[in-house]
């Protein structure tokens, strides 16, 4: 495993054990469990042994955040991914409730459940999902209803990873149905449920494409009997508990798959060094050496993206840009790379006999499942745009009067006061000069004019009337945007001012 400079040598001497230990312990361990179907119990053992289900448990409750953290978390879980199944039990685990508890439980709560999670005694699941909601999951509708000392949990769960052999259930439930809670997102509760709780039961498993041998199905809480010391937070926190331990768990998501990536590497390689064919090695064709390329560069990109967040997390700084990109690279370009693999491969990448068909099926799970590449986009659009809005604001232009083209100004442009919707018309027609095919924005508007906003919303309103202006405005019926009309061209300046002809132009070609 490539170390980073970053790196404690706490980590940097886990990363080394951990990588033999995969090599030689859990890899035949899973392999076999994949083969035959069956939850890697023998694996879940040795890991427990190894302390790694304890990577983000501070040591006062048996575990080693202070010397390993996500990033040591970040380090099993790449390891564990290179041993397939294995991580299914170790991811769910570490973001099934470690993170919540830690952060949001009580000391009580934290003394309870900690040390077992942490040797591997007992495992997570995270339960959110349902049927009719996934990505969706504010709309959720497992509820509860409130008894004396215990909540009565009522409703079904799909896709939960780990089911039937976790112990502890970070479950998310509705105790409200008030509009006005639900607009204030405080309508939902968080629950850590246990195995053999009454009302409580696995409905049904899945057949996946997928996860060989690990469990993933449905639940069903019928009048579950839950303590209310089991709640963490107050009730209506439960949407805040949930994305307080997002951002690390999009982290940890994507690290199992630099591990599947890195083997997907490693067999192509294999392959293609010593398969010949017309007379060479097929690893001294350029298709495959391009092939190979991208995936080296392609796992480069996503180990880094992936550590710079794990470590920006160990040093207290939050990340949600860098976590969703994070696992939305890694899962996406990891179905890519084992495509490419078995590819290289021929036939033998598509048998069993082989692991990277198995990964090409866990990376097409992985994308859709704790958080689909396609939401993970929306969370970046709106997050990356928030984030740099400063460095991507417009730099202003204006008409250069030597040249005649749109320039960038070095200060910003006097500000015209208006006194009417003249003044208004003025700016709008000088746009079209500038960027023609755009409309300007309230705030554009307003770096050029001296004017309130209720002033300008009265001269656009009376442009608009006139038939000068075309406004723009968005679900709620707000003018947010704005452009001059061809008659309000017409209006505000003669033709002439608008032409613009190269110094290469005839003159006698124009008309």
């Amino acid at each position: 495993m490539e170390q980073y400079p970053w790196w404690k040598d706490s980590q940097k001497k886990l990363a080394e054990e951990a990588k033999k230990f995969t090599d030689e312990v859990l890899i035949p361990l899973a392999e076999r469990s994949a083969w035959q179907k069956k939850y890697p119990w023998e694996g879940v053992k040795e890991m427990g042994k190894k302390g790694w289900f304890g990577a983000q448990i501070p040591s006062q409750y048996g575990g080693k955040a202070e010397d390993w953290g996500v990033t040591g978390a970040a380090i099993v879980l790449e390891e564990a991914g290179r041993a397939g199944s294995l991580a299914i039990p170790l991811g769910p685990t570490m973001f099934g409730g470690v993170h919540q508890i830690i952060h949001d439980g009580t000391e009580e709560q934290r003394q309870r459940w900690l040390p077992d999670i942490a040797s591997g005694k007992r495992l997570g699941v995270i339960v959110m999902t349902e049927p009719y909601f996934g990505s969706d999951i504010a709309s959720l509708e497992t509820s509860i209803i409130r008894d004396g000392d215990f909540y009565i949990v009522n409703g079904r769960k799909r896709f939960q990873t780990n089911l039937a052999a976790g112990d502890i259930y970070m479950t998310y439930v509705r105790s409200s149905h008030k509009a006005e809670d639900v607009a204030k997102y405080r309508h939902l509760t968080a629950l850590v449920i246990e195995k053999g709780t009454p009302g409580f039961h696995v409905e049904k498993v899945n057949e996946l494409m997928g996860y060989d041998g690990a469990y993933n199905g449905y639940l069903i809480f019928k009048d579950a009997k839950v303590p209310v010391a089991n709640r963490l937070g107050q009730e209506g926190d439960g949407w805040r508990v949930m994305m307080s331990g997002l951002n690390v768990e999009r982290v940890l998501n994507a690290a199992p798959g630099l591990g599947a990536i890195r083997e997907c590497l490693r067999y192509a390689l294999q392959h293609a060094q010593r398969r010949i064919q017309f007379g060479m090695p097929s690893s001294e064709m350029e298709t495959n050496q391009f092939k190979i390329a991208d995936m080296i560069w392609k796992l480069k990109m996503a180990r880094l993206l992936t550590y710079y967040a794990a470590y920006c997390f160990d040093i207290g700084q939050d990340v949600p840009l860098e976590a969703a990109i994070s696992k939305m690279f890694t899962m996406d370009e990891g179905l890519n790379i084992a495509a490419q693999a078995i590819q290289i491969m021929g036939g033998d990448g598509a048998t069993r006999f082989y692991p990277v068909e198995r990964i090409m099926r866990d990376m097409k799970i992985n994308q859709i499942a704790a958080g689909t590449s396609e939401i993970l986009r929306v969370v970046i659009y709106r997050m990356g745009l928030r984030s740099m809005m400063s460095d991507l604001k417009p730099i202003p232009k204006a008409i250069d009067e030597v040249l005649r083209v749109p320039m960038p100004l070095s200060q910003p442009r006097s500000k015209i006061k208006a006194s009417g919707d003249s003044d208004v018309l003025k700016i709008l027609a000088e746009e079209y000069r500038i960027n023609p095919g755009l409309y300007m924005t309230m705030d554009d508007l307003k770096e050029s004019l001296d004017v309130t906003d209720d002033d300008l919303g009265k001269y656009l309103a009376g442009l608009e009337d006139k038939g000068l202006a075309s406004l723009y405005r968005d679900k709620r019926n707000r003018v947010t945007m704005a452009r001059v009309s061809y008659k309000g061209l017409d209006e505000a300046n003669p033709p002439e001012y608008y032409q613009y002809f190269p110094k290469w132009i005839d003159p006698a070609d124009m008309f």
